[in-house]
């Protein structure tokens, strides 16, 4: 369920930034550029939440975007079926048993790596997760579906 949710939340995220963008003043084509190769601000947000102010710099984007499809496929790979806030609590409950799988255990050595160039030696996936989850929408009318209805 999650995998086919990603492509959705891609073409909102486009979707979206075209939005914002429209109401402004045409930008030349160089910034638009730079633009579209910037995290989503949802991305920003959480990783500022979790005290990385530099998420979007450019020696970060890279590898904070690359880590985010990894989890995005370890979560639906590891809970095929399930929402999205159901596949982090299974991922949660598996951390904190001590019985995460070996995607799991794959994804937190990404982490351990990614947490050494951001400079946040506290961060673990368990408070990635939770944060995570915080940042998805909690109803019908948010999120996602906000942006799609009032685009319609």
């Amino acid at each position: 369920m999650i995998s086919t949710l990603l492509p959705l939340a891609s073409i909102a995220l486009k979707l979206g930034s075209q939005l914002l963008s429209s109401s402004s003043k045409p930008q030349p084509a160089a910034q638009q550029t730079v633009q579209e190769e910037r995290l989503p601000p949802t991305v920003q947000n959480l990783f500022q939440r979790l005290g990385i102010k530099d998420a979007d710099s450019e020696q970060n984007r890279a590898a904070i975007n690359h880590f985010m499809g990894d989890l995005m496929q370890t979560l639906g790979q590891e809970n095929g079926g399930q929402s999205l806030p159901a596949a982090i609590d299974s991922a949660r409950g598996q951390l904190a048993n001590g019985t995460q799988s070996t995607r799991l255990d794959a994804l937190q050595s990404e982490l351990d790596t990614l947490k050494d160039s951001l400079g946040a030696s506290n961060l673990n996936l368990d408070q990635l997760l939770g944060a995570f989850k915080q940042t998805l929408p909690n109803g019908k009318g948010e999120g996602v579906g906000k942006l799609l209805n009032a685009s319609a």
